[in-house]
Protein backbone atom coordinates (compact mmCIF):
# COMPACT_ATOMS: atom_id res chain seq x y z
CA UNK A 1 0.00 0.00 0.00
CA UNK A 2 1.45 3.10 -1.00
CA UNK A 3 0.95 6.46 0.76
CA UNK A 4 1.31 9.84 -0.39
CA UNK A 5 3.98 11.37 2.04
CA UNK A 6 2.92 14.30 4.21
CA UNK A 7 5.84 17.23 5.01
CA UNK A 8 3.99 18.18 7.87
CA UNK A 9 6.58 16.99 10.39
CA UNK A 10 10.38 17.82 10.68
CA UNK A 11 12.96 15.84 10.16
CA UNK A 12 13.89 15.58 13.96
CA UNK A 13 9.89 14.69 14.81
CA UNK A 14 10.42 12.06 11.97
CA UNK A 15 13.28 10.32 13.67
CA UNK A 16 12.02 10.30 17.02
CA UNK A 17 8.60 8.67 16.01
CA UNK A 18 10.88 6.08 14.11
CA UNK A 19 13.01 5.82 17.07
CA UNK A 20 10.67 5.16 19.53
CA UNK A 21 9.50 2.11 17.30
CA UNK A 22 5.59 3.52 17.13
CA UNK A 23 5.52 0.58 19.56
CA UNK A 24 1.74 2.45 20.40
CA UNK A 25 1.02 2.88 16.19
CA UNK A 26 -0.36 5.75 16.60
CA UNK A 27 0.89 9.07 15.43
CA UNK A 28 0.56 12.64 16.79
CA UNK A 29 -3.17 13.84 16.50
CA UNK A 30 -2.86 15.97 13.44
CA UNK A 31 -0.54 13.22 11.26
CA UNK A 32 -2.87 10.60 12.38
CA UNK A 33 -5.62 12.45 10.75
CA UNK A 34 -4.01 12.71 7.27
CA UNK A 35 -2.53 9.24 7.15
CA UNK A 36 -6.38 7.94 8.38
CA UNK A 37 -7.83 10.22 5.50
CA UNK A 38 -5.10 8.43 3.09
CA UNK A 39 -5.24 5.35 4.81
CA UNK A 40 -8.61 4.98 3.81
CA UNK A 41 -8.42 5.60 0.45
CA UNK A 42 -6.11 3.36 -0.61
CA UNK A 43 -8.01 0.68 1.35
CA UNK A 44 -10.74 1.11 0.08
CA UNK A 45 -9.25 0.49 -3.28
CA UNK A 46 -7.12 -2.51 -2.14
CA UNK A 47 -10.20 -3.80 -0.83
CA UNK A 48 -11.44 -4.06 -4.55
CA UNK A 49 -9.14 -6.52 -4.97
CA UNK A 50 -8.96 -8.57 -1.86
CA UNK A 51 -12.79 -9.00 -1.59
CA UNK A 52 -12.80 -11.54 -4.36
CA UNK A 53 -9.77 -13.60 -2.85
CA UNK A 54 -11.62 -13.49 0.63
CA UNK A 55 -14.65 -14.34 -0.52
CA UNK A 56 -12.53 -17.14 -2.62
CA UNK A 57 -11.34 -18.42 0.82
CA UNK A 58 -14.61 -18.45 2.68
CA UNK A 59 -16.21 -20.57 -0.27
CA UNK A 60 -13.68 -23.16 -0.24
CA UNK A 61 -13.81 -23.11 3.45
CA UNK A 62 -17.52 -23.62 3.13
CA UNK A 63 -17.23 -25.84 0.82
CA UNK A 64 -14.58 -28.29 2.90
CA UNK A 65 -16.83 -27.46 6.02
CA UNK A 66 -20.03 -29.10 3.71
CA UNK A 67 -18.42 -32.32 2.63
CA UNK A 68 -17.54 -33.22 6.09
CA UNK A 69 -20.47 -32.53 7.92
CA UNK A 70 -23.37 -35.13 8.38
CA UNK A 71 -26.24 -34.93 5.30
CA UNK A 72 -28.81 -33.75 7.16
CA UNK A 73 -26.53 -30.72 8.59
CA UNK A 74 -25.38 -29.47 5.10
CA UNK A 75 -28.56 -27.34 4.38
CA UNK A 76 -28.78 -25.52 7.52
CA UNK A 77 -24.91 -25.11 7.72
CA UNK A 78 -25.44 -23.50 4.10
CA UNK A 79 -28.65 -21.14 4.83
CA UNK A 80 -26.42 -19.37 7.20
CA UNK A 81 -23.10 -19.53 6.77
CA UNK A 82 -23.56 -17.70 3.02
CA UNK A 83 -24.53 -14.89 4.90
CA UNK A 84 -20.80 -14.45 5.32
CA UNK A 85 -20.45 -14.17 1.86
CA UNK A 86 -23.46 -11.95 1.30
CA UNK A 87 -21.50 -9.36 3.95
CA UNK A 88 -18.03 -9.54 1.52
CA UNK A 89 -20.05 -9.50 -1.60
CA UNK A 90 -21.73 -6.15 0.40
CA UNK A 91 -18.66 -5.12 1.31
CA UNK A 92 -16.85 -5.23 -1.57
CA UNK A 93 -19.72 -3.24 -3.84
CA UNK A 94 -19.13 -0.77 -1.64
CA UNK A 95 -15.45 0.00 -2.23
CA UNK A 96 -16.04 0.44 -5.80
CA UNK A 97 -18.06 3.54 -4.68
CA UNK A 98 -15.50 6.83 -4.12
CA UNK A 99 -17.49 8.46 -1.66
CA UNK A 100 -17.86 5.62 0.56
CA UNK A 101 -13.85 5.81 0.97
CA UNK A 102 -14.35 7.38 4.00
CA UNK A 103 -16.27 4.95 5.37
CA UNK A 104 -14.12 2.03 4.83
CA UNK A 105 -13.44 1.74 8.40
CA UNK A 106 -17.36 1.46 9.80
CA UNK A 107 -18.51 -0.68 7.34
CA UNK A 108 -15.51 -3.09 7.30
CA UNK A 109 -15.56 -3.21 10.51
CA UNK A 110 -19.39 -3.68 10.94
CA UNK A 111 -18.98 -6.76 8.46
CA UNK A 112 -15.77 -7.97 10.05
CA UNK A 113 -18.06 -8.07 13.05
CA UNK A 114 -21.15 -9.98 11.72
CA UNK A 115 -19.14 -12.03 10.16
CA UNK A 116 -17.24 -13.05 13.57
CA UNK A 117 -20.52 -12.92 15.01
CA UNK A 118 -22.44 -15.13 13.14
CA UNK A 119 -19.68 -18.12 12.96
CA UNK A 120 -19.73 -17.65 16.43
CA UNK A 121 -23.66 -18.25 16.89
CA UNK A 122 -23.48 -21.34 14.61
CA UNK A 123 -20.81 -23.04 16.58
CA UNK A 124 -22.91 -22.96 19.85
CA UNK A 125 -26.51 -23.34 18.01
CA UNK A 126 -26.19 -25.64 15.48
CA UNK A 127 -25.81 -29.55 16.48
CA UNK A 128 -22.92 -30.67 18.38
CA UNK A 129 -21.02 -33.56 18.37
CA UNK A 130 -18.51 -34.26 15.59
CA UNK A 131 -19.17 -31.38 13.70
CA UNK A 132 -18.29 -28.98 16.69
CA UNK A 133 -14.69 -29.28 15.68
CA UNK A 134 -15.52 -28.31 11.98
CA UNK A 135 -17.57 -25.07 13.29
CA UNK A 136 -14.35 -24.13 15.43
CA UNK A 137 -11.89 -24.58 12.73
CA UNK A 138 -14.02 -22.40 10.39
CA UNK A 139 -13.81 -19.63 12.88
CA UNK A 140 -9.97 -19.72 13.41
CA UNK A 141 -9.93 -19.17 9.83
CA UNK A 142 -12.38 -16.92 9.69
CA UNK A 143 -11.02 -14.68 12.47
CA UNK A 144 -7.39 -14.70 11.43
CA UNK A 145 -8.55 -13.71 7.58
CA UNK A 146 -10.49 -10.54 9.36
CA UNK A 147 -7.13 -9.67 11.03
CA UNK A 148 -4.99 -10.20 8.46
CA UNK A 149 -6.61 -9.87 5.14
CA UNK A 150 -9.01 -7.55 4.64
CA UNK A 151 -6.88 -4.48 5.54
CA UNK A 152 -8.26 -2.92 8.84
CA UNK A 153 -6.02 -1.24 11.03
CA UNK A 154 -5.06 -2.45 14.25
CA UNK A 155 -7.20 -0.63 16.48
CA UNK A 156 -10.45 -1.31 14.40
CA UNK A 157 -9.54 -4.81 13.50
CA UNK A 158 -9.40 -5.59 17.32
CA UNK A 159 -13.21 -3.73 17.71
CA UNK A 160 -14.39 -5.94 15.04
CA UNK A 161 -12.95 -9.23 16.18
CA UNK A 162 -13.54 -8.84 19.87
CA UNK A 163 -17.03 -7.21 19.89
CA UNK A 164 -17.92 -9.66 16.84
CA UNK A 165 -17.31 -12.41 20.17
CA UNK A 166 -19.33 -10.48 22.56
CA UNK A 167 -22.77 -10.53 20.24
CA UNK A 168 -21.93 -14.09 19.16
CA UNK A 169 -22.39 -14.91 22.87
CA UNK A 170 -25.27 -13.07 23.36
CA UNK A 171 -26.67 -14.39 20.37
CA UNK A 172 -25.98 -17.64 21.27
CA UNK A 173 -26.98 -16.66 25.20
CA UNK A 174 -30.83 -15.85 23.62
CA UNK A 175 -31.09 -18.78 20.73
CA UNK A 176 -30.34 -21.19 24.04
CA UNK A 177 -26.90 -22.00 23.02
CA UNK A 178 -24.38 -24.57 24.47
CA UNK A 179 -21.24 -22.77 24.79
CA UNK A 180 -18.41 -24.79 24.83
CA UNK A 181 -15.54 -22.65 26.48
CA UNK A 182 -12.89 -24.50 26.94
CA UNK A 183 -12.92 -24.89 23.65
CA UNK A 184 -13.84 -21.15 22.24
CA UNK A 185 -10.80 -20.85 24.44
CA UNK A 186 -8.36 -23.03 22.48
CA UNK A 187 -9.76 -21.65 19.15
CA UNK A 188 -11.54 -18.11 18.99
CA UNK A 189 -9.48 -16.61 21.87
CA UNK A 190 -6.10 -17.84 19.89
CA UNK A 191 -6.96 -17.22 16.67
CA UNK A 192 -7.77 -13.89 17.85
CA UNK A 193 -4.55 -13.35 19.20
CA UNK A 194 -3.32 -14.44 16.11
CA UNK A 195 -4.95 -12.16 13.97
CA UNK A 196 -4.04 -9.41 16.49
CA UNK A 197 -0.58 -9.88 16.18
CA UNK A 198 -1.06 -9.81 11.97
CA UNK A 199 -2.82 -6.94 11.86
CA UNK A 200 -0.18 -5.47 14.30
CA UNK A 201 3.08 -6.10 12.31
CA UNK A 202 1.11 -4.84 9.43
CA UNK A 203 -0.20 -1.77 10.57
CA UNK A 204 2.90 -0.88 12.34
CA UNK A 205 5.09 -1.61 8.91
CA UNK A 206 2.37 0.01 7.15
CA UNK A 207 3.33 3.50 9.45
CA UNK A 208 7.17 2.77 9.17
CA UNK A 209 6.91 2.89 5.45
CA UNK A 210 4.84 6.33 5.60
CA UNK A 211 7.24 8.04 8.06
CA UNK A 212 10.44 6.46 5.08
CA UNK A 213 8.15 8.05 2.98
CA UNK A 214 7.83 11.23 4.23
CA UNK A 215 11.51 11.68 4.72
CA UNK A 216 12.07 11.30 1.24
CA UNK A 217 9.56 13.93 0.88
CA UNK A 218 11.05 15.61 3.00
CA UNK A 219 14.64 15.69 1.32
CA UNK A 220 13.36 16.00 -2.16
CA UNK A 221 11.43 19.42 -1.02
CA UNK A 222 15.13 20.52 1.09
CA UNK A 223 16.33 19.14 -2.83
CA UNK A 224 14.07 21.52 -4.82
CA UNK A 225 14.66 24.11 -2.24
CA UNK A 226 18.53 24.25 -2.68
CA UNK A 227 18.60 23.64 -6.02
CA UNK A 228 16.10 26.93 -6.66
CA UNK A 229 18.15 29.17 -3.77
CA UNK A 230 21.39 27.86 -6.13
CA UNK A 231 19.58 28.76 -9.34
CA UNK A 232 18.41 32.43 -7.70
CA UNK A 233 21.70 33.03 -6.81
CA UNK A 234 23.64 31.74 -9.90
CA UNK A 235 20.72 34.81 -11.58
CA UNK A 236 21.63 37.33 -8.66
CA UNK A 237 24.03 40.11 -8.11
CA UNK A 238 25.23 39.05 -4.50
CA UNK A 239 25.07 43.22 -3.33
CA UNK A 240 21.88 45.04 -4.99
CA UNK A 241 19.89 41.77 -5.60
CA UNK A 242 19.49 42.84 -8.92
CA UNK A 243 20.05 40.41 -11.96
CA UNK A 244 23.52 39.64 -12.57
CA UNK A 245 25.82 40.14 -15.78
CA UNK A 246 25.05 36.17 -16.85
CA UNK A 247 21.46 36.53 -16.44
CA UNK A 248 21.27 39.74 -18.15
CA UNK A 249 22.95 38.50 -21.32
CA UNK A 250 20.95 35.29 -21.38
CA UNK A 251 17.72 37.28 -20.77
CA UNK A 252 18.36 40.09 -23.44
CA UNK A 253 18.98 37.22 -26.07
CA UNK A 254 16.02 35.37 -25.35
CA UNK A 255 13.77 39.62 -25.44
CA UNK A 256 15.76 40.15 -29.06
CA UNK A 257 14.68 37.02 -30.12
CA UNK A 258 10.95 37.41 -29.33
CA UNK A 259 10.94 41.02 -30.41
CA UNK A 260 12.24 39.95 -34.12
CA UNK A 261 9.65 36.93 -33.94
CA UNK A 262 6.63 39.48 -33.01
CA UNK A 263 8.18 42.30 -34.47
CA UNK A 264 7.98 44.74 -31.80
CA UNK A 265 9.87 47.20 -29.91
CA UNK A 266 12.35 47.04 -27.43
CA UNK A 267 14.04 49.20 -25.49
CA UNK A 268 17.06 49.13 -22.87
CA UNK A 269 18.58 51.64 -20.42
CA UNK A 270 21.83 52.02 -19.39
CA UNK A 271 22.80 54.19 -16.01
CA UNK A 272 25.72 55.36 -14.27
CA UNK A 273 25.72 56.88 -10.65
CA UNK A 274 27.50 60.44 -11.44
CA UNK A 275 30.68 60.38 -9.46
CA UNK A 276 30.02 57.42 -7.91
CA UNK A 277 34.22 57.08 -7.11
CA UNK A 278 34.20 60.31 -5.34
CA UNK A 279 31.08 59.14 -3.12
CA UNK A 280 32.95 56.31 -1.63
CA UNK A 281 36.32 57.86 -1.16
CA UNK A 282 34.42 60.50 0.78
CA UNK A 283 31.82 58.69 2.60
CA UNK A 284 33.79 54.71 2.28
CA UNK A 285 32.69 51.53 0.61
CA UNK A 286 29.82 50.71 3.58
CA UNK A 287 27.68 53.60 2.46
CA UNK A 288 29.06 53.07 -1.48
CA UNK A 289 27.44 49.57 -0.83
CA UNK A 290 24.25 51.17 0.80
CA UNK A 291 23.79 54.07 -1.86
CA UNK A 292 24.04 51.21 -4.54
CA UNK A 293 21.24 48.52 -3.02
CA UNK A 294 18.73 51.92 -2.87
CA UNK A 295 19.50 52.31 -6.35
CA UNK A 296 18.87 48.71 -7.16
CA UNK A 297 15.70 48.86 -5.29
CA UNK A 298 14.17 51.57 -6.91
CA UNK A 299 15.25 50.35 -10.45
CA UNK A 300 13.83 47.14 -9.49
CA UNK A 301 10.12 49.13 -8.49
CA UNK A 302 10.04 50.20 -12.35
CA UNK A 303 10.52 47.26 -14.08
CA UNK A 304 8.15 45.22 -12.76
CA UNK A 305 6.31 43.56 -15.49
CA UNK A 306 6.62 40.12 -17.29
CA UNK A 307 9.44 40.85 -19.59
CA UNK A 308 11.14 43.56 -18.38
CA UNK A 309 14.29 43.06 -15.90
CA UNK A 310 16.78 45.46 -13.66
CA UNK A 311 20.29 44.18 -13.61
CA UNK A 312 23.90 45.21 -12.44
CA UNK A 313 25.92 46.07 -15.41
CA UNK A 314 29.29 46.62 -13.39
CA UNK A 315 30.50 48.60 -10.45
CA UNK A 316 28.05 51.76 -10.36
CA UNK A 317 26.34 50.77 -13.74
CA UNK A 318 22.79 49.10 -14.29
CA UNK A 319 20.93 48.09 -17.25
CA UNK A 320 16.98 48.28 -17.39
CA UNK A 321 15.27 46.11 -20.11
CA UNK A 322 11.46 46.90 -21.65
CA UNK A 323 10.53 44.44 -23.88
CA UNK A 324 7.52 46.03 -25.90
CA UNK A 325 8.09 49.54 -25.43
CA UNK A 326 8.70 51.89 -28.01
CA UNK A 327 10.33 55.18 -27.94
CA UNK A 328 7.75 57.97 -26.89
CA UNK A 329 7.07 55.23 -23.37
CA UNK A 330 11.01 54.82 -23.38
CA UNK A 331 10.60 58.56 -22.50
CA UNK A 332 8.61 58.35 -19.99
CA UNK A 333 9.71 55.43 -18.05
CA UNK A 334 13.03 57.37 -18.17
CA UNK A 335 11.53 60.63 -17.22
CA UNK A 336 10.17 58.87 -13.95
CA UNK A 337 13.35 56.98 -13.37
CA UNK A 338 15.31 60.58 -13.19
CA UNK A 339 11.94 62.26 -11.06
CA UNK A 340 12.59 58.84 -8.63
CA UNK A 341 16.17 59.60 -8.06
CA UNK A 342 16.47 63.29 -7.74
CA UNK A 343 13.12 62.13 -4.98
CA UNK A 344 15.12 59.41 -3.01
CA UNK A 345 17.40 62.28 -2.02
CA UNK A 346 20.68 60.39 -0.95
CA UNK A 347 23.36 63.09 0.18
CA UNK A 348 26.54 63.35 -2.02
CA UNK A 349 29.04 65.43 -0.65
CA UNK A 350 31.58 65.68 -3.56
CA UNK A 351 29.02 65.76 -6.84
CA UNK A 352 30.21 68.31 -9.21
CA UNK A 353 26.17 68.47 -10.84
CA UNK A 354 24.06 68.28 -7.48
CA UNK A 355 24.22 67.93 -3.75
CA UNK A 356 22.54 64.76 -3.93
CA UNK A 357 23.11 61.44 -5.65
CA UNK A 358 22.29 61.21 -9.45
CA UNK A 359 22.11 59.06 -12.82
CA UNK A 360 23.05 59.42 -16.14
CA UNK A 361 21.17 57.71 -18.52
CA UNK A 362 21.77 56.04 -22.31
CA UNK A 363 18.36 55.02 -23.69
CA UNK A 364 17.98 52.81 -27.19
CA UNK A 365 14.83 51.77 -28.52
CA UNK A 366 14.39 49.60 -31.80
CA UNK A 367 12.46 46.92 -33.52
CA UNK A 368 14.67 44.86 -34.37
CA UNK A 369 15.01 42.17 -37.57
CA UNK A 370 16.73 39.48 -38.51
CA UNK A 371 20.08 40.70 -39.72
CA UNK A 372 20.34 43.42 -36.90
CA UNK A 373 22.62 42.84 -34.15
CA UNK A 374 22.26 42.46 -30.44
CA UNK A 375 25.62 44.13 -29.24
CA UNK A 376 25.63 46.64 -31.40
CA UNK A 377 22.04 47.93 -29.87
CA UNK A 378 23.85 47.66 -26.41
CA UNK A 379 26.87 49.77 -27.87
CA UNK A 380 24.51 52.51 -28.92
CA UNK A 381 22.83 52.75 -25.44
CA UNK A 382 26.20 52.91 -24.01
CA UNK A 383 27.08 55.26 -26.47
CA UNK A 384 24.24 57.04 -25.26
CA UNK A 385 25.62 57.18 -21.71
CA UNK A 386 28.44 58.26 -22.91
CA UNK A 387 26.81 61.54 -24.40
CA UNK A 388 24.79 62.32 -21.72
CA UNK A 389 27.81 61.91 -19.29
CA UNK A 390 29.77 64.02 -21.79
CA UNK A 391 27.18 66.60 -21.60
CA UNK A 392 27.22 67.33 -18.25
CA UNK A 393 25.70 64.43 -16.25
CA UNK A 394 22.71 64.11 -14.32
CA UNK A 395 20.30 63.58 -17.64
CA UNK A 396 19.75 61.27 -20.35
CA UNK A 397 19.87 60.54 -23.82
CA UNK A 398 18.06 58.55 -26.12
CA UNK A 399 19.28 57.19 -29.49
CA UNK A 400 18.08 55.72 -32.90
CA UNK A 401 19.12 52.67 -34.68
CA UNK A 402 21.33 55.36 -37.00
CA UNK A 403 22.77 57.82 -34.76
CA UNK A 404 22.51 59.35 -31.44
CA UNK A 405 19.64 61.95 -30.45
CA UNK A 406 20.67 64.00 -27.74
CA UNK A 407 17.96 65.42 -25.60
CA UNK A 408 19.05 67.12 -21.96
CA UNK A 409 16.96 66.82 -18.85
Amino acid sequence: MKLKASNILGQEQIDLLISRGLNLVWFPKELEAIYRDQYRNEAAHEFRYRAPIILALYSYLSFGTYQALPTEMRLEWITYYGWVGIIIIFAWLLAFVPFMNKWFDHYVCFGSMGAVALTFTLINVLEQGQSNFLFHAAMMYAVIIIYGFVGMRFYTAILAGWCGGVIGVALSTWLNGSIDWTFLNRTYTFSSFLGMALAYATDRQHRENYLQNCMIELNRLELMRQAQQLSILSQQDALTGLANRRYLDEVLENEWKRAIRHEVPITIMMIDIDFFKSYNDTLGHIQGDQCLRRIAILLGSISSRSGDLAARYGGEEFLLLFSMTDKDQALIQVQRLMELVRNIGIIHPKSNVSKHVTISVGVATTVPHLNDSLSEFISQADHALYVAKSNGRNQYHLASTNNIISEAL
